[in-house]
Parts: C-alpha cells; structure tokens; sequence
C-alpha cells in the first residue's frame, strides 16, 4: 500500500538535514593555506632573508654628510641535511652588497650593486663536513649580515684587517661537542678569482670549554692584489683571535684581535705589518630593548692598510628596540679619533630599520 504522505515527509526531513550540513561546513573556518616557508620546509628546505635600510649623518672639521640608504636586502635559501650533499645561495643587494662593500661608516661613494655572497655545495658525513664554492671567512668577531651584528657600523678591525668571502674549498672535522678544526684552500681576500697563480690558505679552530665561553682562532696566508710589485699581488697573513663570554642571560661580553702583515708593501720590497683590538659590552635592558657598546683601537705602523702611519680609536653606542620579532629598530652614535696630522676626527649618527623574514 503506497503512503505518499510519508514518502514526502521522509524526503523533506532528508532535505533540511542536507542544507543544515552545508550550512554547518560553510561556517566552518577553513584551513590557512601553506605558507611557501612551510612548503620548502617539507622537503628540506629552508628560505630566509632580511631588508636592511639606514639613515646616516657624519661630521668632521673639513665636511658634513647625511644621506639614506638601502644596505642590504638578501634572502638565503639552503638544503643542509645533517648527512650528505647539500647546498646553499645567498643573494645579497644594496650599497653592501659586493664583497668589499662594508666601510667603518665614514667612507662614502658606495653605490648599489648585486653580489652572490655565498654559494655553496656541501658534504656531511659523520664528523665531516666539506665546502666547496663561495663562503665567508672565519675571522672577526662581526660578519657581513647585519642580522649577525650587535652595531650598525662595522669595526675597523672589519673593514681593515679582515677578509669577507673566500672561494675555494673548506674542511671543517667536529673532534668533540667542545672543539671544531677548518683548513680551506682558496682564491684569497674577497677574490672570485685568484689574485694570482697561487692560493690561500685558512686554518681555524673553536673551542667552547663551558657553556659560558668560546673561543675561536684562525690564521690566513695567501695572494693579495698588491700594486707595488710588478706581478700584481704578494702575499699577506692574519692571525685573528675571538673570545666571548656570556657573563649572565642578559651580559655578553666579546673580544677580538688581528695581526696583520703584507709582503713587498713597498717597492724596495718591504714588510709591513699592523694590528688591532675590539671589545664589546652586549646587554639585554628587557624584552624588547638591548645595547651594545664597542671600544677598539687600530695601530698601522707602518701606515699601508689606512694609507698614513698612525693610530686609530673608535667608540660606538648603539640602542636596539625590537616591537615586534621580525624587526629591530637600531640608533647609534659613533666617534673615530686619528693621531695622524691633518686627519679629521669624524662624529656619526646612525638610524637603521632591519626586518627578518
């Protein structure tokens, strides 16, 4: 017996459930879509990058500038299991992006350029680990990204006495949770290319005995482009020497030296050496505001890295307010002192916007 009172109502029933369902699964929230970090991130991939911009006064008794700029803006994007091949690029853009780009913060006339910083292939097994490709150096206590920095400015030390890349090969053997050997060969300073027919060599070793203390030294001989000698290059060396100390969770405290030397300095064939030391006093105020003083002082006997004998000194105080964690909001004063007749003494003011990604 057919009852088409019930098949109607069975049907309707069916129908209010159907349409509350999707109304039900329309205000649900719907899943965010991956991020390209979380993508990259699933297959072993990591990408990150900053955009570093700056105000910049500077005054001596002969001249006074100020002028904004575009330091840098890199990304880095990197596949480095814990074993086996892998690699990395970072691209770097800005008035600091070449690999010599990183004056003391007096210097001007730079101008935006492109430069792959860092390009690498490597190879991890067990305690080994082996580069090959473009990479920075192993000395001093500041490294060429301003997100690896306490100051705005970079020390004297840096821009002096220090290299910032290298290209060639580097071997680095983990002999304990505690101490860490390199040996590298390469084309040199800065060099893309080798200066010459021959190579340098670096040689570095860090030790952290505590938690509280590292230690790091390196040494490098090799070509560097000299213009007092006929073939164009002789050969320089640095001894350099780190030393951090984290007093407390809100004390840093870092020293840094160099020893420098370059052969046939001259064009009787001289030697020339000079040498340096920074120290920096790092301390968290609280959460978001930190400060950073650095004291350091460059002694050029002979007058052939700064291009006039004498002593330098230089005073930094810098302020980092962080409202947020990608960005840190930077304000620095700064005083270069030179015992060298006729040099000025030159004041700086810095502000700097720095977002990480």
């Amino acid at each position: 017996m057919r009852m088409p009172g019930k098949t109607a109502v069975t049907l309707g029933l069916m129908l209010a459930a159907t349409l509350a369902g999707a109304a039900l699964a329309a205000d649900e929230p719907k899943a965010p879509a991956p991020t390209l970090s979380e993508v990259l991130e699933s297959s072993g991939v990591t990408l990150s990058g900053y955009v570093d911009g700056t105000y910049s006064y500077a005054s001596s008794s002969s001249q006074s500038y100020d002028t904004f700029a575009l330091d840098q803006a890199a990304f880095t994007i990197a596949k480095q299991p814990a074993s086996g091949f892998g690699a990395l690029l970072n691209v770097v853009a800005g008035t600091q992006a070449c690999n010599g780009c990183y004056a003391p913060g007096y210097l001007q006339g730079s101008t935006s350029d492109f430069n792959v910083l860092q390009a690498y292939v490597q190879y991890v097994s067990g305690n080994f680990t082996v580069l090959g490709g473009k990479f920075t150096t192993l000395a001093g206590a500041e490294v060429a990204a301003p997100t690896g920095n306490s100051n705005i400015t970079r020390s004297l030390l840096f821009w002096y006495s220090e290299p910032v890349t290298h290209v060639g090969v580097r071997v680095a053997v983990a002999a304990s949770s505690m101490a860490t050997f390199t040996v590298g060969v390469n084309n040199g300073w800065n060099n893309d290319v080798s200066a010459g027919s021959g190579k340098g060599v670096e040689v570095g070793v860090s030790l952290t005995p505590s938690k509280s203390l590292a230690l790091a030294a390196m040494g490098h001989y090799g070509d560097f482009p000299n213009s007092a000698t006929s073939s164009g290059v002789s050969k320089r060396s640095l001894l350099d020497a780190v030393a951090t100390w984290t007093v407390s969770p809100k004390l840093t405290l870092v020293g840094s030296a160099d020893f420098d030397t370059q052969e046939k300095a001259t064009a009787s064939g001289g030697t020339a050496s000079w040498w340096g030391a920074a120290v920096y006093a790092n301390y968290a105020i609280n959460d978001s505001w930190r400060t950073s003083l650095r004291a350091e002082y460059l002694d050029d006997q002979d007058g052939y890295a700064t291009g006039a004998v004498g002593k330098l000194k230089e005073g930094t105080l810098t302020f980092g307010y962080a409202p947020a964690k990608s960005i840190e909001l930077r304000f620095e004063g700064r005083y270069d002192k030179s015992d060298v007749t006729g040099a000025d003494d030159v004041t700086q003011a810095w502000v700097e916007a720095l977002y990480k990604f």
